[in-house]
């Protein structure tokens, strides 16, 4: 075998070997952690999906104390007014649309009005819960479950709707009439000594069938489920599998004697059609502490395999990489090995056939035996390599010097941009990690102390907490604030398109901001036209920035204000105009809005919160999906803000690339 190949083959091994080695411990060591990092996962997610019942339970309880302390309500209901009592529990419905029934009691718990109309009993759960607050004279709010017919009578239309199909089959079909409600009860007094119980505003929220818990979690966790479970049964899920859209009324993995304890949950796998999901159960608890369904979330398990293969890819190509990089050095480097040994004995033979001159002693050149002649040729050759040697070391030097120069500056270039990379990266992963984290803990915990769930608190103790609850939501927003600016600006934030219609987005965005316009008296206007046309875009940016700007519409914006906002389908764009009447900005401002952190300096806006980021933010998400956005504002009149999207984001951004690869 030549050298050449020798060398060849030496190269391969140096390579396939450690890389084979690499694969089988990178792979060992990624097996045993891929589960715990999967539990760990699982586990931050499910806080997501608690907190968010647990905001829709809180939202009810300020609705309710709302409503009670004003004076029409009390008095009607001192009155006996009944149809003064239905109008306020009317108006409760349009300022929170997804509540599912109203009652209001007199003070031995006795109903006088309750909407809807088809809800004729007073389930027994409900009355241990009225007689709780009765005794505490405080607001309380759980999540009970009770037997669907002890509200509504069956038949009717809410009956049927809050009832979930558990199988459905040629013959017969079978339900589950166990549904999971948010309660809120307040009891309702003249004065504020609590000595005069007038009666009780109850309030709840029906878990059966309703999609606004799965959807608000998918918004935040993608490729993710929750599934809310009543005995043993889903009650509302967001399930997909390859065979199936939709696992409302199927039994949920475990079942409720598998979860021992209040703090306890159940990690498992589950085959869904044939898929594979990993998945986390919990219990949900009511005032007591007692279990009265399941919060579970999961995740297809591919979703986690696929780092096992990411790994392997990355091994494979590696190695090829390395051993065609390796094979390609080899075969240079043998060539520069043999070619000079070749040329060298070619030389030699020429030199010994008299072929060159070169001065020797004469009396070693006299005889013509092999000898003589294989002297002359290592003289020659000895010659040679020592000029050679002197040059090329003359050089080396030369180049050394040059490289070392050259070396150092490299070094300290790469050094310095190191150091900036790893202050981002640090930066980003405590704003992340040090700081969101335990911020959504703080926030937690001072919720469950406001609800009195560890014991009763003093005003002080109160007002203590409300502000710290208060603060901490706002930091939380600007971290989330500034953590997206900081991915826009290092082009690292990339948009999800899908196609949706404008106007689920537009009604989504006003029932996330009714509750603040109704508390002020304000005029909420909404117009789309067409009313229904569809656009290709980032859903979840799309109703940031219209909550951004509808939100700080009616921050700044006087009670008994107006606010309004329209649509436009203007092919190939979709135009949006918010509108208000509030304090507006001066001319020399206006530029100044759309700075990070800047904040316009006058009377009125030191009357609110703010971070200074909404609407930097929200023109860097318009400017992401490719449109623009304009402002158009006077001192005192009110503030005018036009966008545009692009109607399909996609073929949008594609033809500017290509006009800037044509210019």
């Amino acid at each position: 075998m030549s050298i050449n190949k020798k060398l060849m083959l030496f190269a391969a091994v140096l390579v396939v070997v450690p890389m084979l080695i690499l694969s089988v411990v990178s792979n060992m060591v990624l097996d045993s952690q891929i589960e715990e990092s999967a539990q760990n996962y699982l586990k931050n997610t499910l806080i997501i999906a608690r907190n968010s019942m647990l905001n829709r339970l809180e939202e009810m309880k300020i609705s309710c104390r709302f409503t009670g302390q004003t004076s029409s309500f009390q008095n009607y209901l001192a009155n006996r007014d009944l149809n003064g009592l239905e109008a306020e529990a009317r108006k409760l419905k349009e300022s929170c649309s997804y509540l599912d029934f109203i009652m209001i009691l007199d003070e031995n718990g006795q109903c006088l009005s309750k909407l809807p109309s088809s809800a004729t009993r007073f389930p027994s759960a409900l009355k241990e819960i009225v007689s709780n607050a009765g005794k505490s004279k405080e607001q309380l709010v759980s999540e009970t479950s009770f037997n669907l017919d002890e509200l509504f009578t069956p038949g009717t239309a809410e009956y049927n709707q809050f009832r979930v199909t558990v199988s459905s089959g040629k013959d017969e079909q079978k339900f589950m009439d166990k549904c999971l409600t948010g309660v809120a009860v307040t009891p309702v007094y003249r004065d504020q000594d609590k000595n005069e119980l007038l009666g009780y505003l109850l309030v709840g929220d029906i878990a059966n069938n309703d999609s606004y818990f799965p959807e608000i979690y998918t918004m935040d966790v993608k490729d993710s489920f929750l599934a809310i479970s009543v005995d043993d049964i889903r009650v509302t899920s967001n399930i997909r599998s390859p065979k199936k859209a939709d696992f409302i009324g199927s039994p949920t993995p475990v079942t409720m004697e598998t979860l021992e304890g209040l703090k306890n949950s159940y990690f498992g796998y589950v085959d869904i059609d044939g898929e594979r999901h990993v998945f986390l159960d919990e219990p949900i608890t009511d005032y007591r502490g007692e279990a009265v369904g399941v919060l579970g979330v999961g995740i297809p398990w591919h979703n986690f395999v696929s780092l096992l293969h990411t790994n392997d890819y990355l091994i494979l190509w590696v190695t090829f990489l390395c051993l065609v990089v390796m094979l390609y050095i080899g075969h240079g480097l043998s060539l520069k090995i043999t070619r000079p040994i070749i040329q060298a004995t070619k030389m030699a033979e020429g030199i010994a056939r008299g072929e060159h001159d070169f001065n020797v002693d004469k009396t070693l050149l006299k005889g013509n035996s092999e000898t003589d002649i294989l002297l002359k040729t290592y003289l020659k050759m000895a010659r040679d390599l020592e000029k050679s040697e002197q040059e090329r070391n003359k050089v080396l030097n030369e180049l050394e010097e040059k490289v070392e120069s050259r070396t150092y500056d490299l070094k300290q270039a790469v050094q310095s941009l190191k150091k900036a990379d790893k202050v981002k990266s640090q930066f980003l992963a405590n704003m992340s990690h040090e700081l969101r984290t335990p911020l959504t803990s703080i926030i937690d915990t001072a919720q469950v102390l406001l609800d009195k769930i560890a014991g009763p608190l003093n005003s002080k103790q109160e007002g203590y907490l409300r502000n710290m609850l208060h603060s901490g939501q706002h930091l939380l927003q600007l971290i989330n604030d500034i953590l997206d600016i900081s991915k826009i600006e290092a082009e690292m934030m990339r948009l999800s398109l899908s196609t949706f219609y404008v106007k689920d987005v537009v009604e989504n965005s006003f029932t996330v901001v009714k509750s603040s316009a109704y508390w002020k008296d304000m005029n909420l206007v909404a117009k789309i036209e067409p009313e229904n046309f569809q656009v290709k875009a980032d859903e979840r940016k799309v109703k940031q920035i219209l909550y951004n700007l509808l939100s700080n519409a009616v921050k700044f914006t006087p009670e008994n204000g107006k606010v309004s906002l329209e649509v436009y389908h203007r092919e190939p764009f979709m135009q949006v105009v918010v509108r208000d009447n509030g304090i507006g900005i001066k001319e020399e401002d206006q530029e100044r809005v759309f700075e990070a952190f800047e904040q316009v300096d006058s009377s009125y806006s030191r009357q609110y919160e703010g971070t200074g980021l909404g609407l930097p933010l929200t023109k860097r998400l318009v400017e992401l999906h490719g449109g623009d956005l304009y402002l158009h504002s006077k001192e005192g009149e009110g503030t005018e803000i036009i966008l545009t999207i692009p109607l399909d984001t996609e073929e949008f951004l594609a033809g500017k690339r290509y006009k800037a690869m044509e210019g």
